[in-house]
């Protein structure tokens, strides 16, 4: 008889490491178009902003509102925030990929974009960039691929939408996909806690060092 913990271990390998491997190729697509966007982002501050950084922080204290008061935050409280606003926008670009895979791709490339400007923005301030990546690095690696797999399920929906598997209808599709999609989220969730954990405790404190 099969113990808790081999059927769990059952469970990732045939129910969600399948699906990722299934999706590896529009996973792949996910990280390189947000890179691109990424990319874009950065010369698109150079060309617009960097000579006006103040419309810039105008804009980036709207996006940063829109959050609440994060600086008034516990560690906790942002720890928190940050995992529950990855987890729902994991969960959107998934589920948002029934408009034929618009919503993952719009929401990778503003994401992408965002870091791009932050980026050129503190090339802008001359700090160094290797103060940016300590920044980025340690939870970035973790947060972004994830994402990629949630967008990977969404493009994957879209994909379908528009010409099904044969032997399969639209609805039919759509509904074993969306059930493919929750099953990903036992491996989602827990890595994006994983990623917000270490954003608050480890990477803030790394790029606050890494700036004195």
């Amino acid at each position: 008889m099969e113990s808790k913990k081999e059927r769990i271990i059952l469970y990732y390998k045939n129910e969600v490491f399948s699906i990722i491997k299934e999706n590896k190729n529009l996973m792949l697509f996910s990280i390189v178009l947000f890179l691109l966007s990424s990319i874009s982002g950065f010369y698109m501050f150079k060309v617009f902003f960097n000579n006006n950084p103040e419309i810039f922080d105008s804009l980036i204290q709207g996006f940063v509102d829109m959050f609440g008061p994060l600086k008034e935050m516990t560690s906790f409280e942002l720890f928190l925030t940050i995992f529950y606003v990855n987890s729902r926008t994991s969960f959107l670009i998934m589920i948002f990929g029934v408009f034929v895979g618009l919503f993952p791709f719009m929401s990778l490339w503003l994401n992408g974009t965002v870091l791009g400007l932050l980026y050129g923005k503190f090339m802008a301030e001359g700090e160094s960039p290797l103060v940016f990546l300590i920044g980025i690095l340690p939870h970035g690696i973790i947060e972004i691929p994830t994402i990629a797999i949630a967008a990977s399920q969404g493009f994957r929906i879209g994909k379908e939408i528009i010409s099904p598997p044969q032997g399969k209808s639209r609805s039919e599709s759509l509904r074993i996909n969306l059930k493919k999609g929750i099953r990903l989220f036992a491996i989602i969730l827990p890595l994006l806690l994983i990623a917000a954990f270490i954003e608050v405790y480890v990477s803030a404190q790394l790029f606050n060092v890494s700036k004195t």
